[in-house]
């Protein structure tokens, strides 16, 4: 069986039909049958049942493509990682939680790249896909910060996947918000006060494990919660809402958010931020680039 196999087999499940699949990819019905049909008896199983109006995906069919869309997703993401690699090409992947430092250091990283070419990547998202980009080899490193209560349990995750913590630094917990917030004038922040308004979370969605959503405040009950998954709309129900952010209490030296402040939330949890990386992976020269203007960053904080 090979790769070209199993994308015929995925478009087919996608498209529910044969015919529509050939015509998709300029191939021929027969050749797009074959491959479905070697699936099939490769596996042993009936991935499809054919109807006058076109397949439907059996129990077996539906497993199979979960299983192929991961194959080709990380293949994907390899031929990214190392396109243009024997032309001298730098390329650096990281994933970070929302709302934590990184931003200005990678910045700061590209602009002593002396290159012609260079393809590197910042992604914020989710915790468990920071977990999940650097486990199955998406992004070199991953940046992440936890609270003591869930540090057992996020420590735990990352040794089932193979991946290693490296510490950085403690922070207190921090607000943010726009500065027309009603609290944007304190000095810092009470859990209570916060009652009032919408808490908005990048983590907070079904299936997702209880440690790894952003709830740094578990003392106090949080009447409005709206999830998110993006900064820019956080920002939004920021600055027309009211809504806040807890986080690491970095911000970025772009001027574009200079409205969002960062406040210390009183007796709020401490944070431990650091960066993961597959275990026994060989750091890259951009790598140990990016990691050492990170510590120099947090000295400086």
């Amino acid at each position: 069986m090979t790769l070209q196999q199993m994308r015929y087999f995925v478009k087919v499940a996608d498209y529910g039909s044969i015919s529509e699949t050939a015509k998709r990819l300029f191939a021929a019905p027969s050749s797009i049958s074959a491959a479905v049909r070697t699936v099939e008896e490769y596996y042993g199983v009936t991935a499809f049942v054919r109807t006058s109006k076109g397949v439907t995906l059996t129990a077996a069919g539906k497993e199979l493509v979960i299983e192929f869309n991961g194959i080709l997703n990380r293949l994907y993401y390899l031929d990214l990682k190392y396109e243009g690699k024997k032309g001298n090409k730098q390329s650096l992947f990281i994933s970070a939680q929302h709302h934590i430092f990184g931003m200005d250091s990678f910045i700061s990283m590209i602009k002593t790249i002396d290159l012609q070419d260079y393809h590197p990547g910042f992604h914020e998202c989710k915790t468990s896909e920071v977990f999940t980009h650097v486990e199955k080899g998406w992004s070199d490193l991953g940046l992440i910060f936890f609270d003591s209560q869930s540090k057992g349990q996020i420590m735990q995750e990352l040794r089932g996947r193979g991946i290693v913590f490296n510490h950085i630094a403690y922070r207190t917990a921090h607000v943010y918000l726009a500065d027309t917030h009603p609290l944007a004038s304190n000095k810092e922040i009470r859990g209570e006060e916060l009652e009032a308004f919408p808490f908005i979370t990048y983590d907070h969605v079904p299936g997702v494990n209880s440690a790894y959503t952003e709830m740094i405040i578990p003392y106090y009950k949080m009447n409005k919660v709206i999830s998110v998954s993006d900064r820019a709309a956080a920002y939004s129900l920021m600055r027309h809402m009211h809504g806040f952010v807890i986080g690491s209490g970095y911000h970025t030296c772009d001027l574009a958010y200079r409205d969002i402040l960062a406040i210390p939330l009183c007796e709020g949890a401490t944070l431990e931020l650091g960066w993961i990386v597959r275990n026994n992976y060989i750091l890259s020269d951009a790598a140990q680039e990016f990691l050492k203007l990170l510590k120099k960053s947090e000295t400086q904080l």
